[in-house]
């Protein structure tokens, strides 16, 4: 059965290719994931905790801002309904406090996903 199999060579062009390839990989993965994919890390969350508060506090002062701003005309959408049937509504101010804390938690841990 195995006596037609020939064997494997591999020739200094494949090995370099090889190599070559490889280290695109890793160069590509480091690149893209912040880290290799295979490697864990950590957060503390006590930081986490407080980045995370520190940033609400900025989004909700953000969304008090433009509500004041804008008293008369406050640029809402309707996203759906509630359980009791009123139109839940979002608005400019809702979209920026969620920019401040998406961005602030991506800015200050680049490697986790939000």
């Amino acid at each position: 059965m195995f006596e037609n199999m020939r064997s494997v060579q591999i020739t200094k062009t494949g090995a370099i290719f090889m190599a070559t390839f490889s280290l695109l990989l890793f160069y590509l993965c480091y690149n893209f994931y912040g880290s290799l994919p295979w490697v864990k890390q950590t957060v503390d969350m006590h930081h986490l905790l407080a980045v995370s508060v520190q940033l609400a506090k900025l989004g909700g002062d953000r969304t008090w801002s433009i509500r004041k701003e804008y008293t008369a005309d406050i640029d809402a959408t309707v996203k759906g309904k509630t359980k009791e049937g009123a139109n839940e509504l979002l608005t400019r101010g809702d979209m920026e406090s969620h920019r401040i804390m998406r961005f602030g938690l991506e800015k200050t841990f680049p490697n986790l996903k939000v």
